[in-house]
């Protein structure tokens, strides 16, 4: 941890009690802090009076607290910011097991409110337990003494909890851990450091302004100049130092900011020229708090933007104009999936748009090209392009092509368009829901009218092109917020196709995880030996990244296994990049392992079912050998 800010060491006062207190020392004495920690020992009500002591006299950045205390003084609705400590699930994991290996009633007591999710934990670790609510240290006394009346309890709670308990000659469990404690506190640090960088903050500023190779104008309302930055001063010929506090349109009248106020909209991509030469402009009206306070301009030498063109035009387009992928290369038997795959065998044969929705990493490219393999229009031409991957004025030059001449660094003799390209064949318009509105109105024209026009040309193109288009956000949701064209919305959702992500369809996960293994040169009986250890690991996770998440994973994998780490090892950091602090939680016996082998035997007497018994057939559709799938059968006792 290190700070980033000012050079005086942020300060952070933890207000604490009792046991907490002491761990909290534990875990500053474990390291090495970037801050100046003060600990404060007390308990409600003399923690909220400490705390509002603490920010009248300035005497710390940020303020930590747990359970009661943190209560107690969000109430006091103090300006300085607290981080709480708070009960992770895999302490409330740990103080339940816990409970469960002293064999008694597990009672969890808490300040002022119940914890809902434990519920879900009694039911996970099957033990006795009940929730206990107190307002106060009078109150927490009476509720105790009535509980431990009742027999062998094991108390569950914070520092007031467990210290009452112990007085009683209970058996009290602490809540907090030192993992939890320590995330507070490195929180509360990354806070302080960020308050005290404010400090700083204008030189930063200023600092960028000298660095960045567009030049920068900002004027106030009344359109005076108020920052000039030296890339300005370059591409203008301009000196700030003769500029600043005159109007802008005295200054620099080609570049036309006043527009921004007139019109109260930000006007992007203008090419303009100036004396300099051709300049790309975006002027940009400045609103804080609603209320608008400027305009900034910036300024792009028209030729840089040019040969930036060309290697982003590379990364693009690195498929080229054919799709690799058909059908039957998409990995998976699930019902999801095969239910998508049916739909899009039907779409194949029509010649309407599509509209692919789903998740990032689901393989909405993937379906695309085979729609365009299995259509009649396989033989021609299938162009992608990804919206979100170029600017406004790029974007259209790709789609549309513009002619010699059209604008500075235009090619000699012009160049077709992506529509152009794709004529004959497929085009699939990849994150559609990023492009911009005035481009959605040219696009809605090309699908209508069947026809497309250079940027710079009179002349009109008739073009016969499939359009496939692909999105991971809400385009209904985007057209009532007046982000996305209704009229386009409907024209591209003729068909629509909607992919599952990975969480809906995790018996394809075991076939994929392995396909990605074998792609990266796994052998075959180190990639059954990975499975059987992953398998419960990679099945308890959500997959917010889908199939390329998993991919990512399986080439980690790979390369942890072929450089001779030992399993164990191998899962171990898998499981902390997928679950973090609750990675620990996987090592304790959960019952998932025995679920997944239930899954597998249930997956092959099913394929088995569908092969008519033929175990050629079935280790082919499970994608293993016939001496695995013999294993297996045996190991599972299937006659």
């Amino acid at each position: 941890m290190e700070g980033v800010g000012s050079v005086i060491k942020p300060r952070v006062a933890v207000i604490t009690y009792s046991r907490l207190t002491h761990m909290v020392q534990e875990v500053l004495a474990e390291g090495q802090w970037s801050a100046e920690f003060t600990l404060h020992d007390v308990l409600i009500e003399e923690a909220a009076k400490k705390a509002r002591e603490i920010e009248e006299t300035g005497a710390a950045d940020v303020l930590v607290a747990s359970g009661a205390n943190a209560t107690a003084i969000e109430a006091q609705n103090l300006e300085l910011p607290m981080v709480r400590i708070k009960v992770t699930g895999f302490d409330l994991m740990h103080a339940l097991w816990s409970a469960k290996r002293m064999n008694h009633r597990a009672v969890v007591m808490s300040y002022r409110e119940s914890i809902p999710q434990l519920e879900w934990f009694r039911d996970l670790f099957r033990v006795d337990l009940m929730q206990e609510v107190y307002h106060d240290v009078n109150d927490a006394q009476e509720k105790l003494y009535r509980l431990l009346k009742e027999g062998e309890l094991a108390i569950i709670g914070a520092s007031l909890i467990s210290q009452l308990t112990e007085r009683m000659g209970g058996h009290s469990i602490f809540i907090y851990s030192k993992s939890s404690i320590r995330l507070a506190l490195e929180t509360a640090v990354d806070l302080a450091v960020q308050r005290r960088a404010e400090i700083e903050k204008r030189e930063k500023m200023q600092a960028m302004m000298r660095a960045v190779h567009d030049g920068i104008l900002y004027v106030d309302t009344q359109g005076r100049l108020m920052e000039v930055n030296p890339a300005a001063e370059r591409l203008l010929g301009i000196s700030a130092a003769e500029v600043l506090g005159r109007p802008v349109n005295e200054v620099v009248p080609e570049i036309q900011l006043d527009e921004v106020f007139k019109t109260g909209e930000p006007l992007l991509n203008v090419v303009q020229k100036v004396k300099q030469g051709m300049l790309l402009v975006n002027r940009i009206p400045v609103v804080h708090q609603g209320a608008r306070i400027g305009a900034v301009a910036t300024i792009q030498d028209a030729q840089t933007v040019q040969q930036a063109e060309k290697a982003i035009r590379k990364r693009v387009y690195s498929k080229g104009l054919v799709a690799k992928v058909t059908f039957d290369q998409i990995i998976g038997q699930s019902e999801a999936l095969r239910k998508a795959i049916k739909k899009a065998r039907q779409y194949a044969r029509a010649d309407a748009t599509v509209l692919i929705r789903g998740e990032t990493g689901t393989g909405k490219e993937l379906f695309a090209q085979s729609i365009h393999n299995a259509s009649p229009r396989h033989l021609h031409p299938f162009v992608a392009v990804n919206c979100a991957a170029l600017p406004e004025s790029l974007l259209e030059s790709e789609l549309f092509g513009y002619e010699e001449g059209a604008f500075t660094g235009a090619r000699k003799g012009g160049k077709p368009g992506l529509f152009e390209l794709a004529h004959g064949g497929t085009l699939f318009l990849d994150e559609v829901g990023e492009m911009s509105l005035p481009l959605q109105a040219r696009l809605l024209r090309v699908l209508q009218e069947k026809e497309v026009m250079r940027i710079g040309s009179e002349t009109i193109l008739p073009i016969d092109v499939r359009v496939l288009a692909a999105t991971n956000r809400d385009l209904k949701e985007m057209v009532e917020k007046g982000l996305f064209r209704q009229d386009l919305y409907y024209r591209l959702n003729v068909l629509s196709l909607d992919l599952p992500p990975l969480r809906q369809r995790l018996d394809d996960l075991p076939d994929l995880f392995r396909s990605f293994l074998r792609s990266y040169g796994v052998d075959e009986r180190v990639i059954e030996a990975a499975l059987s250890a992953m398998l419960p690991i990679l099945c308890r996770h959500d997959w917010p990244g889908n199939i390329r998440e998993l991919e990512n994973i399986a080439e980690r994998v790979s390369v942890l296994l072929q450089g001779n780490v030992e399993m164990k090892e191998v899962v171990d950091e898998v499981a902390g990049e997928l679950f973090g602090d609750q990675a620990e939680v996987l090592s304790q016996p959960s019952g998932l392992a025995g679920e997944v082998e239930d899954w597998e035997r249930q997956r092959i007497l099913q394929v088995l079912r569908e092969v008519d018994g033929s175990r050629t057939k079935a280790a082919k559709l499970l994608g293993i050998s016939r001496s695995t799938l013999w294993r297996k059968l045996k190991d599972f006792e299937i006659q």
